[in-house]
């Protein structure tokens, strides 16, 4: 188990609903946590909203007002209290628009969001290595929320959603794919020197439901989990139980089992 001590998180995409559960999970367990939000007041109220004390996030939460897509904003997320955080939690994601298109009826308002903060986050820890490279020796495992229907391995979607994950969301799922592809590269660098993360560890989701509500879920337990090779096939998940489960399985064991798999989540 982690030792909460010497434990940090930094969490992007903090006001979705994965990552948002994530975090408040964490700063219940006492976690010292740094999130970047573009409006800081949004996700104080998101927290407060689900019942977590203004002690707590006093305590616990440090808020840093930027975009996933500056470097110096994504630095100063990195960096709590002097020290490089132990753990990276990204729910970043286009919010999907409906567009009059039979080829591509669904696109996002940032179609690139997932593929650019990648390139961002890894951008900022070779600057913040470059910095203090004595730093280097301490990486961050990085858990990052992708989704069914882009594996190279047997099909995880249900017969019945295929025409909507492979055609509807084609879009969406380009963006995943080059967040994935970038860090599959990025973690086969043969030099330990060109490799900034630990460890990986990619968590495709089944179609999400729910909002902002960390009480929302059925509970991590009750999750059906595979990897590529051998994924679990389902229809939906709760984001409340996605969230849940990278913190049970992720924060807490140091990735545990998973690390280094892309690992299929679903109900």
């Amino acid at each position: 188990m982690t030792d909460k001590s010497n434990c940090t998180i930094a969490v992007f995409g903090a006001t979705g609903g994965c990552a948002n559960a994530t975090l408040v999970h964490s700063l219940l367990a006492g976690y010292d946590v740094s999130a970047l939000a573009r409006t800081p007041s949004k996700l104080t109220a998101q927290l407060l909203e689900q019942g977590l004390a203004q002690e707590t996030l006093d305590r616990h939460l440090t808020i840093v007002q930027g975009d996933a897509t500056n470097v110096d904003d994504v630095k100063r997320a990195l960096v709590k209290d002097g020290k490089l955080v132990s753990f990276i939690v990204s729910g970043l994601g286009g919010k999907p628009i409906l567009q009059k298109s039979l080829r591509t009826p669904v696109t996002l308002d940032n179609p690139g969001i997932c593929a650019t903060s990648t390139e961002t986050l890894l951008n900022a820890l070779r600057a913040i290595y470059t910095e203090n490279p004595s730093g280097a020796a301490i990486k961050p495992l990085l858990a990052y929320v992708s989704t069914t229907g882009i594996s190279n391995g047997p099909e995880d979607v249900p017969f019945w959603f295929r025409f909507l994950y492979h055609v509807l969301l084609a879009v969406p799922h380009v963006d995943k794919r080059k967040m994935e592809s970038t860090l599959k590269w990025h973690m086969a660098q043969s030099e330990t020197s060109e490799r900034f993360l630990r460890a990986v560890v990619g968590v495709r989701a089944s179609l999400l439901t729910g909002g902002i509500d960390y009480r929302s879920g059925h509970g991590w337990r009750t999750l059906r989990v595979g990897t590529e090779e051998k994924p679990v096939v389902g229809y939906t998940i709760s984001r409340a139980d996605v969230g849940e489960w990278i913190f049970e399985e992720i924060v807490k064991k140091h990735g545990g089992e998973w690390v280094g798999q892309r690992v299929t989540l679903t109900s």
